[in-house]
C-alpha cells in the first residue's frame, strides 16, 4: 500500500537483484524491443516509503533477477524534470505504480498499484501476458485509466469464481480509484477469507479499511470497520508479510482509532507501530535501507504524541545521507511539533537547499510556512509561500498542479498584514 511523505534524493540501486535502467525510458524501450521482452517500469518517487522499500528491500533480492528472462527492468523517478515526457504518456496518480509495456507499440498492457514480492510479481507477469479473458479485459481497461469499467469486469470475474487473489486486489484498487468506496469495502469483506496468502490478506484488509473509512456514518460502516479492525489486529503478526505492508496496516488501524475519536487507543497503537519500525530499522544493513522506515517513524511518533522518539533516527539519517533532503525535512516537522521553532526553521532551510527539483519540494516550503506562522513572523511566512508559488509555476507540465498553485496563492493571500 501507499502513503506519502517527504523525500527527494535517489537512493541506492539494487545490487543483488535485476539490472535496472534508471531514468532513461528511451534506452529501456530500445532494450526491450531488441530483446523481445516486456518493459517493466517502476514509476516511483523518493518521498514514497513503499517505493523506496521496494528498491532497498525487495528488488535487491536475487530472486527478482530471474524475471529478467521475461522483462527489461526500468525505474522512473517521477520527481525528476527529465522524466516529464514519460509522465505525460503514463500519468501517475498513486505511488508506486508498476507498468508492463509492450515495447513494439508502447501500449500499456498491465498496471499495478503498490508493492510486489516475488510471488506477487509472478502473478503480475502472468496477468501482463494474459489475453482474451474477462480479467485481461479488465486489466487493459485499468491500464487505460478506465477504473470504473475495469472494476465492473473484475467484480464479474470474482463473483463468477474466475478470479484469483490478484484479481480481487486489482478489483479493490480499481474500485478505490473509481471512488466506489462502498463496493470496495463490501468486496474486501466478502473476499477476505479467500485471500489466504499473508501478504495478499494484509493488502485486502488495508484496502477494505481505507474504503470503509471513506463511507458516511451508518450501521453498515460500523460493522465493516469492526470486521477489518479485528482481522487487521490478527494480521499484524502474520509471517511472510513485507515489513512495509505491516507498517501500512498499522497506519490504517491508527487512522481508524483516530476517526473513532479514541485518542488513548490511537496513541497506544501508534507507539506499538513505532516500536515495530524501530525493530525493523535495527535490522537494516545500509543507511539507505534503514532510512526507508523514517517517514513512518515520524508518522508513528507524531500519532503517539512522542515526536522526540524519532529525533535521533532522523539526525542519524541526515549524517549518513548528506545529499538526501528528507531527514532535515522530517526533522523540521518534529522540531515544529516540539515547539523548537528555530531548530525547525534551520532544518527546513537545509532541506530546501538540498532539494533541487520535484513537486514535493512544495511540501518543505509549506512546512517552513507553518513554522513561521507559529513564530508569528507573517512577513516571512508570506514570502515563503510566494517563493513556493514561483517554484510551482516553473515545474514541467506533467508535474505541475494548477490546483496546488491556486491553493498556495490562497494561503499567501489569507495571511493578514504584520
Amino acid at each position: 500500500m501507499v502513503t506519502a511523505f517527504l523525500l527527494c534524493a535517489v537512493l541506492s540501486t539494487p545490487l543483488a537483484g535485476p539490472r535496472v535502467i534508471e531514468d532513461d525510458y528511451g534506452k529501456a524501450l530500445k532494450a526491450a524491443k531488441a530483446s523481445g521482452k516486456l518493459l517493466f517500469v517502476d514509476a516511483w518517487a523518493p518521498w514514497c516509503h513503499t517505493c523506496v522499500f521496494m528498491r532497498e528491500h525487495v528488488l535487491t533480492r536475487p530472486a527478482f533477477a530471474t524475471f529478467e528472462k521475461d522483462v527489461v527492468f526500468a525505474a522512473i523517478d517521477t520527481e525528476k524534470a527529465r522524466n516529464a515526457a514519460f509522465l505525460e504518456k503514463f500519468p501517475v496518480d498513486v505511488w508506486p505504480t508498476l507498468y508492463f509495456i509492450d515495447p513494439s507499440s508502447e501500449a500499456l498492457v498491465f498496471k499495478w498499484i503498490g508493492s510486489a514480492d516475488e510471488a506477487q510479481m509472478t502473478a503480475l507477469l502472468s496477468a501482463a501476458k494474459g489475453k482474451g479473458t474477462p480479467v485481461a479485459e479488465a486489466d487493459a481497461l485499468l491500464a487505460k485509466g478506465d477504473a470504473t469499467t475495469a472494476a465492473e469486469k473484475y467484480l464479474a470475474a470474482v463473483k463468477a469464481g474466475g478470479g484469483d487473489s490478484r484479481t480481487t486486489l486489482s478489483a479493490l484498487s480499481a474500485l478505490y480509484l473509481a471512488k466506489q468506496h462502498e463496493a470496495c469495502a463490501r468486496t474486501a469483506d466478502e473476499q477476505l477469507n479467500a485471500l489466504t496468502s499473508p501478504g495478499d490478506r494484509v493488502n485486502g484488509i488495508v484496502w477494505g479499511l481505507g474504503c470503509a473509512l471513506d463511507l458516511p456514518a451508518s450501521p453498515e460502516r460500523t460493522k465493516l470497520l469492526a470486521r477489518f479492525v479485528a482481522e487487521g489486529k490478527k494480521a499484524l503478526t502474520l509471517e511472510g508479510v513485507l515489513a512495509d505492508d505491516v507498517s501500512g496496516l498499522y497506519d490504517a488501524l491508527v487512522s481508524e482509532r483516530q476517526d473513532a475519536k479514541d485518542g488513548v487507543a490511537a496513541e497506544a497503537l501508534a507507539l506499538d507501530w513505532l516500536t515495530f519500525l524501530e525493530g525493523q530499522a535495527a535490522k537494516a544493513t545500509t543507511p539507505a535501507a534503514r532510512a526507508v522506515f523514517d517517514p513512518h517513524r515520524v508518522s508513528a511518533a507524531l500519532a503517539g504524541k512522542h515526536p522526540e522518539r524519532a529525533l535521533d533516527a532522523l539526525a542519524r539519517s541526515e549524517a549518513e545521507l548528506p545529499k538526501d533532503y528528507n531527514p532535515p525535512a522530517r526533522l523540521a516537522i518534529l522540531y515544529r511539533e516540539l515547539g523548537q521553532y528555530d531548530a525547525a526553521l534551520a532544518a527546513a532551510d537545509r532541506a530546501l537547499k538540498k532539494c533541487a527539483e520535484g513537486p514535493r519540494k512544495l511540501r518543505v516550503y509549506e512546512t517552513k510556512a507553518t513554522i513561521l506562522s507559529k513564530k508569528g513572523d507573517r512577513a516571512a511566512q508570506k514570502q515563503t509561500l510566494t517563493e513556493a508559488v514561483a517554484y510551482a509555476k516553473k515545474l514541467p507540465k506533467a508535474q505541475r498542479s494548477e490546483q496546488r498553485i491556486a491553493a498556495l496563492e490562497k494561503q499567501a493571500q489569507a495571511i493578514p498584514p504584520p
